[in-house]
């Protein structure tokens, strides 16, 4: 069981430390716009990154262009996840030559599509969620394809779409700008509609949506963006984005199919802690044991810039935002990822570390450029991050800071800790109710100084004092504590309790 520097609830007592971001090493493009298909820009915002069977990611992007407008889905793979090929397909060419590009059936010529969202089924299939950006034909709306090998898709038809773009006809052309509460008046698509109007609100979503197969439960999970009105009372009304009367919140959605999908439930909406010109763009996940690590889209209205949010849950549903801002760090302007930074669904392992290939540019949301900035760009950016240092818990400089874990049976005879620490760390063993165990008091603890993810907590003793008041038959680890002392090895399934004491040093996980 991995303890999280984040992780609240595992904590009875804690002084002096406060939560900061983990180290990220920005690796810089790793894909951008570089041949006719890709018709101006790349993104993997709400793409998808699947592993295949032998090993390698397959990459499910974005290619577009506003003006004039165009908007593809295109594939892209790789070994290690920094280096991309685009193979040929043979669905679309483009003056004459063989591209990238996705051509799904059952749609109509040239049509717009954008942000695939790729799961694969229980049965073996491949499914993909998609949005289909028809303005001319009143289709704003999230549709669905299939496939066998996740290269030719045939769509389940334009007429059953998983949700609803407040734009589309089914709800109402612009019904969004007339307070998402009743159909546009100057509704000019009204005489198309199938469907009853109330029924299709209940289905209506922004773009940027994210959707998950969650294995364990048999579940399929769509985590897309909640349109709220934002008139000019409100005070959260910011005259030069692009959509200034709605303000985007987080909503979720669930299926037992895939096809048909639950009651909308709204889970992140701005607080009392946030500006006035804060919105959520999207928000997608990285699994771990027990938890939800979530990239949340960070969009400051007023500056019209993009950042990634980490944000935390247990369960999908109650969300926590301990830091507040940019995950992983911008551009100075005028650098290529100076504006935003939009995250893809998933995180890709690298060893010891985790890749996040994330969507970056230099533009204002809103299109405009900034002083110094003289060309648009959008493309496609790495980050690599250590496991298990999303956050850390930091020593207030000068102090002594404090940390005590709720009870706990370690199911492990060495107790690790994932810290840098240029000071001192100190941990001392307690029962339950709190009393120091004897011969694991703070002042026999062996400090740990360095930066590693596997620091053995030890005690001054001897190896044989272990074997003495261990259960007969009990594994006693790899005999590591001759190194330096002894370990937690005599209380492996006992509950126990743990004080850290720490001073210059970042505390990022535990390992019990």
């Amino acid at each position: 069981m991995i303890i999280f520097a984040f992780d609240e609830q595992m904590f009875s007592e804690s002084c002096g430390l406060g939560l900061v971001p983990g180290p990220v090493e920005k690796l810089g493009v790793v894909m951008e716009a570089d041949r006719p298909s890709d018709v101006g820009a790349v993104s993997n915002f709400a793409g998808t990154m699947v592993r295949l069977d032998d090993g390698r990611w397959r990459m499910y992007y974005s290619v577009h262009s506003w003006k004039p407008r165009c908007l593809g889905i295109a594939v892209a793979e790789s070994s290690d996840g920094l280096h991309w090929t685009k193979p040929n397909l043979g669905q679309m060419r483009l003056d004459g030559a063989d591209t990238n590009r996705l051509v799904i059936e059952g749609l109509y010529d040239n049509a717009d599509i954008i942000q695939p969202q790729v799961v694969r089924l229980p049965d073996g299939r491949w499914r993909m969620y998609f949005w289909l950006h028809g303005q001319s034909q009143g289709m704003v709306r999230y549709l669905i394809a299939e496939d066998d090998d996740g290269l030719r898709w045939k769509t389940l038809g334009v007429d059953r779409p998983a949700i609803f773009h407040p734009a589309d006809r089914e709800i109402g052309q612009s019904g969004w700008a007339a307070g998402l509460t009743a159909a546009s008046p100057d509704d000019k698509f009204g005489h198309l509609r199938t469907l009853d109007w109330m029924a299709a609100k209940r289905l209506r979503s922004n773009d940027a949506t994210y959707v998950y197969y969650d294995a364990e439960r048999r579940l399929f999970e769509m985590y897309s963006v909640w349109l709220l009105p934002n008139s000019p009372e409100t005070r959260r009304y910011t005259p030069h984005d692009n959509a200034p009367r709605v303000l985007r919140t987080i909503h979720r959605r669930f299926s037992e199919d895939g096809l048909a999908w639950s009651e909308p439930e709204l889970l992140i909406t701005p607080d009392a802690h946030d500006p006035l010109d804060i919105q959520f763009y999207y928000l997608s996940m990285h699994r771990e044991p027990n938890w939800r690590i979530g990239f949340l889209g960070h969009y400051r209205v007023w500056d019209q810039t993009m950042d990634i949010e980490l944000c935390f849950s247990r369960d999908g549903r109650d969300w926590q935002r301990p830091l507040r801002g940019g995950w992983i760090p911008r551009d100075p302007i005028p650098g290529l990822g100076c504006m935003s930074a939009y995250a893809t669904n998933d995180l890709i392992e690298a060893g010891g570390r985790w890749l996040m290939l994330y969507t970056a540019g230099n533009s204002k949301h809103n299109h405009q450029l900034p002083p110094g900035v003289e060309k648009r760009w959008v493309g496609v950016m790495a980050a690599a991050i250590p496991k298990n240092r999303f956050a850390g818990l930091a020593a207030t400089p000068r102090t002594i800071a404090r940390l005590t874990l709720k009870p706990f049976i370690p199911s492990v005879p060495e107790i690790r800790v994932d810290a840098a620490v240029k000071g001192h760390l100190r941990a001392e063993l307690l029962d339950p109710f709190g009393m120091p165990i004897s011969g694991y008091e703070l002042a026999k603890s062996v400090p740990i100084q360095g930066d590693a993810s596997d620091h053995v907590l030890r005690w001054a003793g001897r190896r044989d004092e272990e074997e003495r008041h261990a259960v007969p038959g009990r594994a006693q680890g790899s005999g590591s504590a001759h190194a330096g002392g002894k370990t937690t090895a005599a209380y492996q399934y006992d509950a126990v309790s743990l004080r850290l004491e720490m001073s210059e040093g970042v505390l990022y996980a535990l390992h019990i």
